[in-house]
């Protein structure tokens, strides 16, 4: 049996670890919305006051107007400025993020018939998962159903009639808006992975379509039970096969967009000019690796991109090494390398 000393270091060690997975978040959200950031309903911000300040605890408080700023960057209001500014309010579980418990989204000032906010506030709800962090993930899906409308109060069937145009949130976050672009939110903000963004013109056109080939999962040694690489690779000859690839990956393939990271490297010529590049996706430095390997095997035209599930265990230094292996496994089986290279 636990003894009631044990039982008391658990329960405290789980509270700093919810609190310390809040703070996170909790600057991740600064870093994102900025001054839409409130501490109260009353629209106290972020910005003047510390990090510590905000509170942990909750509830947090997020406008979601579409912004409409002036040439100084002043808010010049929004759409149902009538009722006040439409804002989601986040009520915490206390275990949140670290626990199973939903925490429990609230509608603010916006025009919206009570049928269809209770619709979507459950689809907010059904997004969540254990262990996921619901702030920028939620903040977009709302400030999406505000950008086309929603929330304006339409009938059912005209709500129906639209959702062709707005494309449903996956785990990993979705949303599109008037400029044609469809944006990945990582499921969490601890791994300092980036929010991407991606033209849906490229993404939807199926002639950008690549085959992209996986290797079999990875387990590093002296790692983590769960530690797992995976590589994908694809021929690419331009910039538009990139972003159909990565999108592909992200947005359609629900393990892929809940990795620890999704580092990559591409090296391609159009014409006549050599392009390449790479991205750590919160693995520092990782990225570098793949290109040097691409570079060294006087590899081109296509796209690599190992993804990595973090299994507890610091592989230090020598995650490099298997990332570097992963990706030319990738290599030989999309026959891009020989395997006596």
């Amino acid at each position: 049996l636990t003894s009631p000393t044990t039982m008391a270091r658990m329960a405290m060690e789980k509270a700093e670890a919810v609190q310390e997975r809040r703070a996170e978040e909790l600057e991740a959200l600064q870093a994102y919305y900025g001054n839409d950031l409130m501490r109260s309903l009353q629209g106290s911000t972020s910005s003047s006051t510390e990090e510590a300040d905000l509170p942990f605890e909750g509830p947090w408080f997020l406008r979601i107007q579409q912004a409409n700023v002036d040439d100084d960057g002043n808010s010049t209001g929004n759409g149902n400025s009538s009722l006040g500014t439409p804002t989601l309010e986040i009520r915490l579980p206390s275990s949140y993020p670290l626990g199973e418990d939903i925490p429990e989204p609230f509608l603010h000032n916006v025009m919206m018939k009570p049928h269809l906010k209770d619709r979507f506030l459950g689809e907010l709800k059904e997004m969540f998962e254990a262990e996921m962090e619901v702030g920028i993930l939620w903040g977009e899906r709302c400030r999406e159903e505000l950008l086309y409308g929603e929330m304006a109060g339409m009938d059912e069937d005209e709500n129906d009639a639209n959702e062709n145009k707005v494309s449903s949130a996956s785990v990993s976050g979705t949303s599109d808006n008037s400029k044609g672009i469809r944006t990945f939110v990582p499921p969490t903000t601890r791994y300092s992975q980036p929010i991407r963004h991606f033209p849906t013109e490229v993404i939807s056109n199926t002639k950008y379509q690549r085959v992209i080939i996986r290797t079999p999962p990875f387990h590093p040694p002296k790692s983590g039970s769960s530690e797992i690489m995976i590589a994908h690779v694809c021929k690419v000859a331009c910039m538009e096969h990139v972003q159909w690839a990565l999108a592909e990956l992200l947005f359609n393939d629900k393990k892929v967009a809940k990795a620890t990271h999704n580092m990559f490297a591409y090296r391609f010529t159009h014409d006549g000019t050599l392009v390449s590049d790479n991205d750590d996706d919160g693995e520092k430095g990782s990225g570098k690796k793949i290109a040097a390997l691409l570079e060294m095997c006087h590899v081109e035209d296509v796209l690599v991109v190992v993804s990595r599930w973090f299994g507890g265990s610091l592989l230090g230094p020598a995650r490099f090494k298997w990332i570097a292996g992963v990706a030319r496994d990738g290599l030989v089986q999309g026959g891009f390398l020989n395997e006596d290279n």
